[in-house]
């Protein structure tokens, strides 16, 4: 069961502290995947293909939360609107209940998107670039 489960960004510092993002609701952490390397060649055994394997890629983490605008870790000072507008690779980390999990990644906001219905709580939708390796620990 993933209730329980938080998306941190850490502030760069050393040693590096991590804030929970408020109010978070659905996380899809990174999407592990792998390119593979054709090296098929006219002396490939009875004709089949060959493939290494190549890069790994992280791909993107998003996730939605109760918009805050005024909250410190959703704001323009210190929160993901700053990291929006910073041009900075942030460390970052999804930690499962009961630590069950943590996921580690590198990467910079692509999308901060708010949303704001009429007769429901405005919510905000962000998407995370990866950038590096995933460490699932």
């Amino acid at each position: 069961w993933a209730y329980g489960s938080k998306i941190q960004y850490g502030d760069g510092g050393s040693p590096e502290a991590f804030a929970d993002i408020a109010e978070v609701m659905d996380i899809t952490p990174p999407a592990l995947s792998r390119d593979s390397i054709e090296v098929t060649n006219q002396q490939s055994t009875n004709g089949w293909r060959e493939k290494i394997p190549g890069w790994r890629d992280g791909d993107e983490v998003s996730f939605n939360c109760n918009w805050l605008p005024n909250n410190s870790t959703q704001d323009e000072v210190t929160g993901i609107l700053e990291s929006f507008n910073d041009n900075v690779l942030h460390n970052w980390r999804i930690v499962l209940p009961s630590s069950a999990a943590t996921i580690a990644f590198t990467g910079f906001l692509t999308a901060f998107e708010p949303d704001l219905p009429m007769e429901e709580q405005g919510q905000l939708e962000i998407t995370i670039t990866v950038s590096g390796q995933v460490v699932i620990s």
